[in-house]
């Protein structure tokens, strides 16, 4: 699907525009079926490659829409994502030496990923593009309330009759306690 042969990028660039399922992409399928994410719609790319002096670049464009499950409130919601990147690629890496440090740097210190063979692959850039857009925290809004602990009820639709109760442990009577400085 996103396998473009190294021969098909002439002298003025391919642009490839599309679509794709996230049944596509492997790890997007175990984030569905782990119930960590869902993606109700395609994801949506458009990507210019070029030649540049023996190197391969890439300008893309990716959107889609995620479905996640909040952390706190457990309620579902959508969040769009849309994300521009640049790649840039090589068939043979150039050896470079940082002088100020006396070190070789790697491929990815220049921020170059390698070729193998005559053909690219965009599958696994388009997945980390949206892996990195996957928050830590998912929250439905910022000031999301959350479930009660006691009773479990949305604090977001409805307040709870829950009391909270006073916890008499032995370091009760330092909370009033104030410091002079």
């Amino acid at each position: 699907m996103l396998n473009i042969q190294l021969d098909e990028i002439n002298d003025k660039g391919l642009l490839l525009k599309g679509e794709a399922d996230s049944d596509s992409f492997p790890q997007l399928v175990e984030m569905v079926e782990d119930g960590v994410a869902d993606f109700p719609g395609p994801v949506r790319y458009q990507l210019n490659i070029s030649h540049l002096a023996g190197l391969i670049e890439v300008k893309g464009h990716v959107d889609a829409v995620l479905l996640l499950m909040c952390g706190r409130c457990l309620d579902s919601y959508q969040m769009p994502f849309s994300s521009d990147f640049f790649l840039t690629y090589s068939k043979d890496l150039p050896e470079c030496y940082d002088e100020d440090e006396e070190t070789e740097l790697s491929a990815e210190e220049m921020g170059l990923i390698q070729i193998e063979g005559e053909e690219l692959s965009l599958l696994e850039p388009l997945q980390e593009q949206l892996l990195m857009a996957m928050p830590i925290q998912p929250l439905c809004q910022t000031g999301c309330k959350g479930l009660c602990p006691d009773c479990g009820c949305n604090l977001n639709i409805e307040t709870c009759a829950c009391v909270e109760e006073q916890f008499d442990t032995r370091f009760s009577s330092l909370k009033n306690f104030k410091a002079n400085k």
